[in-house]
């Protein structure tokens, strides 16, 4: 019972959280930049995620229905969209921050299209449909496996290594230069361009997302091999990636109320009417 009433609670605030955000995303003009394109998506699939996951085994739980290979099918399809959309805001951010002086030119309305497409489309044709028409599960597990969890999370261990690298080089760079302008000109305030927060936003996400990812890919990799199987309890394994899943995907909303500067600015904003209108 321990479980289902921590989950529950989990997912309320996971739902909560993305929803909050979605609407922040959708009805503040200020907030529609392309970066933000992104996490709307990503919002959206963890929303779905976290819904779709377990409301419904609960449901299914008291009414004792046989629906839980269909509610097993919309948690993987939507657990590896929202891999698949960090994966994409994670390319965003490497342009911007690695390459800075092309971002503009690579990162325009067409490529996120594209690459927000890609990311809603590429776990249908790679896993659901495959999933669906070959008889051999061993394969298509192992195949989902590869692309989905392992492929990912060596993606972003190595592209938030690049972030973190040329993020730092910068921040040394633009401390030099200010210190010589504040030599220059003592009495001027200065103020430089960094890219500290969003290296901060994007790390954080990344961390999480490694963090719940690579334990699933593990006991992904455990369930292929019996002798493995059969060393782990079940139970815990279960309970233990169903709140990481939880956690991934609702942890990111306070990841953006502290690191992402604009949308903190209307977390703000909202709780502070909220209190304003309560007094």
């Amino acid at each position: 019972m321990w479980f289902w009433i921590t989950s529950l609670l989990l997912t309320t605030i996971a739902i909560l959280g993305n929803a909050l955000v979605i609407y922040l995303l959708i009805t503040r003009r200020r907030l529609r930049n392309k970066t933000n394109y992104f996490l709307l998506s990503l919002a959206v699939a963890d929303i779905i995620l976290v819904a779709v996951f377990i409301p419904p085994h609960f449901g299914c739980q008291i009414a004792g229905c046989s629906h839980s290979m269909v509610i097993l099918y919309l948690v993987s399809y939507f657990g590896e969209v929202s891999a698949t959309n960090i994966m994409a805001f994670t390319v965003d951010r490497y342009c911007a921050i690695v390459l800075p002086l092309k971002y503009t030119h690579i990162i325009t309305t067409k490529t996120i299209t594209l690459l927000l497409v890609a990311a809603w489309l590429a776990p249908l044709i790679l896993d659901v449909i495959p999933t669906l028409v070959l008889s051999n599960e061993y394969i298509t597990q192992l195949t989902s496996m590869v692309i989905f969890q392992i492929t990912p999370c060596i993606f972003l261990a190595i592209a938030i290594r690049k972030i973190i690298k040329i993020a730092n080089s910068h921040s040394r760079r633009t401390s030099v230069l200010l210190k010589q302008l504040k030599f220059n000109r003592p009495n001027q305030r200065l103020q430089g361009k960094s890219d500290v927060s969003s290296t901060r936003l994007i790390s954080v996400m990344v961390g999480i997302f490694l963090a719940c990812y690579i334990c699933q890919s593990l006991s992904s990799l455990c369930s292929c091999f019996p002798s493995c199987t059969e060393l782990q309890p079940e139970e815990v394994v279960r309970y233990t990636l169903s709140f990481l899943l939880i956690i991934n995907s609702g942890a990111n909303p306070f990841v953006y109320a502290l690191f992402k500067r604009d949308v903190k600015k209307e977390f703000t904003r909202v709780f502070l009417c909220k209190r304003r209108t309560e007094r």
